[in-house]
């Protein structure tokens, strides 16, 4: 059986494993293992076992970080791909003050940093695939249950068409090969959420990156919403990789500024939309820079106390956004060489990275959550690193009342 001093056979041990990464709370993978394994054990045993097996994961972790940055890791992959790209995003989760006692003080949200891997097939030939815009982002309905989507635009104008039932896809440069994933188990709060945890999430990018083999890709890139932690972890730890403004969030803010500038005027908006999309989407970014411009001026500075939902705001912000990115907007000459240029796959993983970790009644200390990430990781990724991690693991000491006691 290979029992250790937790009481459980490896592989038993893997199905609580499995069952908490896989299920919403501690309750609900003790109740799934009951049902489906026959195996009688309490929320809270579960937890001291998962949150045990995800410390031990973020330890091995750590080493991959440390032999990567004394360049003793080495890739696992016979050849690197041709075409590699990371794309990074943050998810929510509450945590709460950690002094031992029951109960929630000083609940607050912070961030969990996750990165997904994806390797593409090259293009060859310079004509650009796709010059212009896919069909659904030019469909009012689509491209507004896109938006409402992605939650950034919160109110429709009423003259624009009603949302249908249909998906808005989004269109990559390249092919896609395979889809390996990798999350952060890194949760932080407070003051150090944008130094302390991009940094976690730097070292975690690093050594997978090494392990995979994609500094050695012959196309690297790497993709974000535009948020003001990725391109300093770009800079840092992929130095003349091709950095990309996800497309997606480019058009919702593009959505977003037009019908706020013609509010009253349905007709008008999409039309100011439909020309921003397609400077966009050719990557002619000083016209649409020049277009913003004009409308600021029309419409007026906004003033120090603006509403968030004020024209003249919403316009600013975007003029703002496309300055600050206007170097990771070059559209047609991603796709000409087989970029991806859209971070959708990224948005999907982090609903599955908050499946176990958010809700409302959900407050972790630090440790415990970034177990629970750690474990969530390793079972989204699409390596062998679950297994693995089972399959090599030495006996720990034994958690809750039973601890400190042998085995039979």
């Amino acid at each position: 059986m290979k029992l250790g001093t937790e009481g459980y056979s490896p592989r038993r041990l893997q199905k609580i494993e499995y069952a908490e990464a896989n299920e919403g709370s501690f309750e609900q993978g003790s109740r799934a293992l009951r049902v489906l394994a026959e195996l009688p054990i309490s929320a809270k045993h579960v937890q001291r076992i998962t949150e045990r097996l995800g410390e031990e994961r973020r330890r091995q972790r750590d080493a991959e970080v440390a032999a990567m940055k004394t360049g003793t890791l080495k890739p696992t992959y016979p050849n690197p791909p041709q075409v590699a790209a990371i794309h990074l995003d943050a998810g929510k989760l509450q945590l709460r003050e950690e002094d031992g006692k029951p109960g929630v003080r000083e609940p607050r949200w912070a961030d969990s940093k996750v990165a997904c891997f994806l390797t593409y097939t090259a293009r060859e030939g310079n004509p650009d695939p796709q010059p212009n815009p896919p069909a659904v982002f030019l469909d009012p309905p689509r491209v507004m249950r896109l938006c409402k989507e992605m939650e950034r635009v919160r109110s429709q104008p009423a003259a624009l068409a009603r949302v249908d039932e249909g998906t808005a896809t989004s269109v990559d440069g390249g092919t896609r090969t395979s889809h390996r994933t990798s999350g952060t188990a890194g949760a932080y709060g407070g003051g150090d959420v944008g130094a302390h945890g991009a940094f976690r999430l730097d070292g975690l990018c690093g050594s997978d990156a090494t392990r995979r083999g994609f500094y050695e890709a012959l196309k690297k890139a790497d993709l974000g919403d535009g948020g003001n932690w990725i391109g300093p972890l770009a800079d840092l730890h992929f130095p003349g990789w091709t950095q990309v403004l996800d497309f997606l969030h480019l058009l919702v803010h593009l959505y977003a500024a037009a019908t706020a500038a013609y509010a009253e005027d349905a007709k008008a908006a999409w039309r100011l939309y439909e020309r921003w999309l397609r400077c966009a989407w050719a990557g002619e970014v000083k016209p649409l820079l020049a277009s913003l411009e004009e409308e600021g001026r029309r419409l007026g500075k906004p003033p120090p106390r603006a509403k968030e939902s004020d024209p003249r705001r919403i316009v600013s912000k975007t003029l703002d956004y496309i300055k600050t990115n206007e170097p990771r907007m070059d559209y047609a000459r991603y796709r000409r060489e087989g970029l991806p240029i859209t971070s959708a796959a990224v948005e999907s993983l982090i609903k599955q990275f908050n499946q176990p970790v958010k809700g409302t009644e959900k407050f972790w200390n630090k440790g415990g959550a970034e177990s629970v990430l750690q474990i969530r990781a390793a079972y989204l990724s699409e390596d062998d690193r679950s297994d693995r991690f089972h399959e090599h693991r030495p006996r720990g000491q034994a958690v809750g009342r039973n601890r400190g006691k042998l085995a039979a």
